[in-house]
């Protein structure tokens, strides 16, 4: 079955909630304004992952540059980070009476401005537009990275019983469901750091700093690709992979194919390997070299047919295995700026105190509103893009993958223009129809619009 939609939201309709964001404290988490803003930010998600998979005007990551709101989504996501780190604890058990509508909007929305963040920075622009928000966000994902090192998910999945269904208690779901964001995220990250790195180049030295010296992230990515977190065996005994936020079964004829999610870490490794002022200031020791040199053991073939680049990074590896590293004494003063927006956020902060105070005004069990959220939710989830950015979107007449859309009607996906040319006498009818209504549409907001000048004069 093909999935068929329109955008969620128009550019003026994107342009008008962009600008309209605003930055909550972290005592406003939960609040009935950071509620109606979790939800438009739900929107603008859905609508950039649109734009990207149909390859079309990117409205929502200009907008975001042209209002400087990449610095709020920024500041969002730390908050979120550190309320779930420091007040989540406080509310858990609190969470188990509470609607699991509200549990879920408030746990899940650390990781849908992570993800809106990710479609943002794939594109320098933005990366530009972050200033020195961007070494908050490399900081993030060194966090985020490092727990997922600490404590990376089961490799074997067992089959639950039925007494594990029964003894199931409400805080056990809330723990689950709080593991599987984090995993999510730390996802994420992964890609978040590849796009930062692709622009390494014109990153500010600061940055490169943080990235190469401070956080070194060597140290994080060859561990992690040695435990590839993001493959594990089913209960079925089947393998399985993470990509596009879930868990897909592999069929055995792609088992030698490289997943997303590890292309992204070999492509980031060789930015910062690669790169000539990384390779200057990262001052090598037998240590160092030692763990870069782990990477040649994986670096056969089946990698190199995949990722033809990484040939010159395995020449390079050869010739450092042949070196002789010397003690590097470097008397360069580096004025380095610090991640500080964890401190500011919390400075002066009784966490037990705003962990009440929101039990009481924001997390009410019987809170009249929680029907209309519901709703909103339901309608929000109901719509097929949330179905065709999960489980990717059908070609209208062979079904298979599809990435390009009709471009009269936009509610019809294809996978190439063979298909759209066969299908176009099926599809004729509909697309003029819906064509039709878009401008008589059109029509009725300018006639609005021309009413409302009217008024004014």
């Amino acid at each position: 079955m093909s999935i068929q939609l329109s955008d969620i939201l128009t550019a003026y309709e994107a342009e008008h909630y962009i600008e309209g964001l605003q930055m909550f404290e972290i005592t406003q988490l939960g609040c009935k304004k950071w509620f109606t803003q979790d939800e438009i930010l739900q929107k603008l998600n859905f609508q950039a992952h649109i734009n990207a998979i149909a390859r079309s005007d990117e409205f929502i990551m200009e907008a975001f540059c042209t209002f400087d709101k990449i610095k709020p989504l920024i500041y969002d996501l730390i908050m979120t980070e550190m309320w779930k780190q420091y007040v989540f604890p406080y509310l858990k058990s609190h969470f188990t009476e509470l609607s699991s509508i509200r549990s879920y909007t408030v746990l899940q929305h650390e990781a849908i401005v992570c993800n809106l963040l990710q479609i943002c920075l794939f594109h320098r622009t933005s990366i530009e537009a972050s200033e020195g928000y961007i070494l908050e966000v490399v900081d993030y994902c060194y966090r985020k990275l490092t727990a997922l090192l600490q404590k990376p998910p089961a490799k074997k999945i067992e089959k639950k019983s039925i007494d594990y269904f029964k003894n199931r208690t409400k805080e056990d779901e809330i723990d689950e469901q709080f593991q599987n964001v984090e995993f999510q995220i730390q996802m994420m990250c992964l890609s978040i750091i590849r796009f930062i790195t692709d622009h390494i180049k014109h990153l500010p030295i600061n940055i490169l700093h943080q990235i190469i010296v401070d956080n070194d992230f060597f140290f994080l990515l060859i561990p992690l690709i040695e435990e590839k977190p993001w493959l594990r065996i089913n209960h079925n005994n089947e393998r399985e992979v993470f990509e596009q936020s879930k868990w897909v079964t592999l069929k055995k004829e792609d088992y030698s194919k490289l997943p997303k999610i590890e292309a992204q870490l070999w492509i980031t490794i060789y930015n910062l390997f690669m790169d000539p002022e990384s390779r200057r200031k990262y001052e090598l020791n037998d240590f160092k070299k030692s763990n870069l040199l782990r990477l040649r053991k994986f670096m056969n073939e089946l990698l190199l047919d995949q990722i033809p680049q990484l040939v010159d990074m395995l020449r390079s590896l050869e010739e450092l295995s042949l070196m002789q590293v010397q003690a590097q004494s470097k008397n360069t003063i580096v004025v380095q700026q610090l991640p500080e927006l964890r401190l500011t956020i919390c400075k002066d902060k009784n966490w037990s105190s705003i962990a009440q105070k929101q039990k009481e005004e924001f997390f009410q069990i019987d809170d009249p509103t929680i029907k209309e959220d519901i709703k909103r939710m339901a309608e929000l989830y109901s719509n097929t893009v949330f179905e065709g950015i999960i489980d990717g979107f059908k070609c209208q007449k062979c079904s298979l993958e599809a990435t390009k859309r009709c471009s009269r009607c936009k509610q019809v996906w294809y996978c190439s223009k063979d298909c759209q040319v066969g299908d176009w006498p099926n599809h004729k009818v509909s697309c003029n129809t819906t064509n039709v209504q878009k401008q008589e549409d059109v029509k009725q907001v300018d006639k609005k619009q021309d009413q409302s000048l009217d008024q004014i004069d």
